[in-house]
C-alpha cells in the first residue's frame, strides 16, 4: 500500500510521542520483573521494623538520656545505616538520631523515599512512635527503593533514546522524501526561467508531491509546446509579411501590363482582348482572394469573425452547395456519393459553404481532378468528407496545415495566391459550430478532409 504526504507525516508525529513511551514502559516492567524475582525484600523490612521495635522497647528506659539511649542502638542504625527519631504519644520528638551521627555527603534522593513510620508500646513511656530514615539506598532493606529510582531513570534514557533516535529517522525520510523533491521542483523552476523545457523532475512516488511534480511536468510539456506553436506562427507570419509585397505586386503587376498592352493597341483582334481580360479578371480575382483571406483572418484574430446561425435541412443545403460547386468548377469531375441524410442543422449557411468551397480549391490547387463529397450522419453529428486524387500532403507536413501563415508548397501557393490562411479559417468555423476537422492524406495519392457539424434536430 502507497502511503501518501499526510498519512506519513500523521504516522510519524503518532510514532515519536508513543514508541519512546512504550519503549520506557516496557524497560520498567522488565526490570521491575527481575527486581521482583529478587526474594527477601519484604522480609528483610519487616525484620527490621521489628528490630526497631524490640530495640527501643528494650531501651525505653533511657530515652531520658539521649546520650546513653543512642549507644545502645547505635549498633543498630550503623547496621542498617538509619536515623531514627522517636515521638511521644503527643507527637513531640523525644530522641533524634541526627544529633549524635556524623552526617556524610547529602543524599541525591529526596527524603521522602526510604521513611517509615512503627509504633511500639512501652510499660514504662506508653506509646512510642518511631520514625525510621534511610540514609542509604544500597543497604537492604532499601535497596529495592534505588533499583526502582534506577529503573525509572533507565526506563527514562531508553525513551529519550529512542525519542532521539525517531527524530533522526523521520528528519532524515522527511528531507528524502520532502525536502529533496522540492529541491528538484525549486531547481526545474530555475531551468525553466532560463529557458530550459526539457528539464523534467523524476520522483516515483504517488504521493501528494508526486501528483504535483506531474502536474509540474505536463505544465512545462504544455508551455514547450505553446511555445514552439508560438515560434512557428511567428516564423509563418514573417514569411508572410516577406512574401505580402510580392503576392499583391506579382498580380499588379500582370495587371499594368495586360492594361498597358491594350492601351498601346497590342491585342488587336477581339480574341486577344478576350484573353486579355481574362488575365485581368483571373489577377483581380486572386488580389480578391487574397485580402478576404488577410480581411477574414484578421476577425479570426480578434474574435470578431461572426457566426450568424440558421436552421437548414441538410440534404436542401448540401445538394445546393455541390450544385454551386460543380458550375465554378467544369473541368473537375466532382462526384457526390451516396444518400443524403434529411437532418435539421443550425449553421451559418454561408460560413459552411465557405468551408466548402476553401477545401475543393484546395484539392484543385494541388493537382485534384476528381472530388468524391460524401456527406453521412454519425450519431448526432453530420459527417462531410471531401477527397481528391491530387497530389497529397507529406507527413511531415500534416501537423501544421490548420496553422495560420502555413504553406505547403510556397511557390506554388505563391502563384496561386495562397496565403496560407484558408484552412486556419476553416477550422475556426468549423469549430465555432462545434464540430471538428480532421485529414488523412498520403503524397501521391490525394488527400481527404472531414470535418462534423453537430445536430439540431434529428428526423425520426
Amino acid at each position: 500500500m502507497r502511503w501518501g504526504l499526510k498519512p506519513r507525516l500523521i504516522f510519524a508525529f503518532i510514532s515519536i510521542i508513543v514508541l519512546p513511551i512504550v519503549a520506557s514502559i516496557l524497560f520498567i516492567t522488565l526490570f521491575s520483573s527481575g527486581v521482583e524475582q529478587q526474594s527477601g525484600n519484604e522480609d528483610e523490612l519487616n525484620i527490621l521494623l521489628s528490630e526497631v521495635k524490640r530495640t527501643i522497647h528494650e531501651n525505653a528506659d533511657y530515652l531520658a538520656e539521649p546520650a546513653f539511649f543512642y549507644e545502645k542502638i547505635r549498633p543498630l542504625l550503623k547496621k542498617y545505616d538509619i536515623e531514627l527519631t522517636v515521638f511521644s504519644a503527643e507527637g513531640a520528638p523525644v530522641f533524634n538520631s541526627a544529633a549524635h551521627q556524623k552526617r556524610g555527603d547529602a543524599s541525591i534522593w529526596p527524603d521522602r523515599l526510604g521513611k517509615f513510620t512503627v509504633d511500639i508500646l512501652t510499660e514504662e513511656q506508653g506509646e512510642l512512635s518511631a520514625e525510621i530514615q534511610a540514609n542509604s539506598f544500597s543497604v537492604p532493606p532499601f535497596r529495592q527503593f534505588q533499583e526502582m529510582i534506577y529503573a525509572v531513570l533507565g526506563g527514562v534514557a531508553i525513551g529519550l533514546t529512542v525519542l532521539a533516535a525517531l527524530i533522526l529517522l523521520w528528519t532524515w525520510f522527511i528531507s528524502r522524501t520532502v525536502l529533496h523533491p522540492l529541491k528538484e521542483i525549486y531547481h526545474a523552476t530555475e531551468e525553466v526561467i532560463e529557458g530550459n523545457l526539457d528539464y523534467k523532475i523524476r520522483y516515483g512516488k504517488q504521493d501528494e508531491i508526486g501528483r504535483f511534480i506531474q502536474g509540474f511536468n505536463l505544465m512545462r510539456e504544455h508551455l514547450k509546446k505553446s511555445i514552439e506553436q508560438r515560434q512557428q506562427y511567428e516564423r509563418s507570419r514573417k514569411q508572410l509579411i516577406a512574401s505580402i509585397s510580392h503576392d499583391l505586386r506579382t498580380p499588379l503587376a500582370s495587371i499594368k501590363g495586360y492594361v498597358e498592352g491594350l492601351e498601346d493597341g497590342i491585342a488587336k483582334n477581339e480574341e486577344m482582348q478576350k484573353k486579355y481580360y481574362r488575365v485581368i479578371k483571373s489577377k483581380t480575382d486572386q488580389l480578391d482572394r487574397l485580402i478576404e483571406d488577410l480581411f477574414e483572418f484578421s476577425k479570426f484574430e480578434l474574435e470578431q469573425l461572426s457566426i450568424d446561425k440558421n436552421l437548414v435541412n441538410s440534404s436542401e443545403f448540401f445538394q445546393e452547395a455541390f450544385h454551386s460547386a460543380q458550375l465554378d468548377y467544369r473541368d473537375v469531375e466532382l462526384v457526390l456519393a451516396g444518400a443524403m441524410p434529411s437532418v435539421s442543422l443550425n449553421i451559418d449557411s454561408g460560413r459552411i459553404k465557405q468551408v466548402m468551397v476553401n477545401l475543393i480549391d484546395n484539392a484543385v490547387k494541388y493537382g485534384g481532378t476528381k472530388i468524391i463529397i460524401k456527406i453521412e450522419e454519425q450519431g448526432s453529428f453530420i459527417q462531410v468528407s471531401i477527397k481528391d486524387n491530387g497530389q497529397g500532403i507529406s507527413a511531415e507536413d500534416l501537423p501544421n496545415i490548420f496553422n495560420p501563415f502555413f504553406r505547403v508548397e510556397k511557390s506554388r501557393s505563391r502563384e496561386s495566391g495562397g496565403t496560407g490562411l484558408g484552412l486556419a479559417i476553416v477550422k475556426y468555423i468549423i469549430e465555432a459550430h462545434g464540430g471538428e476537422i480532421q485529414v488523412t492524406s498520403e503524397p501521391g495519392k490525394g488527400s481527404e478532409f472531414t470535418f462534423t457539424l453537430p445536430l439540431y434536430l434529428r428526423h425520426g
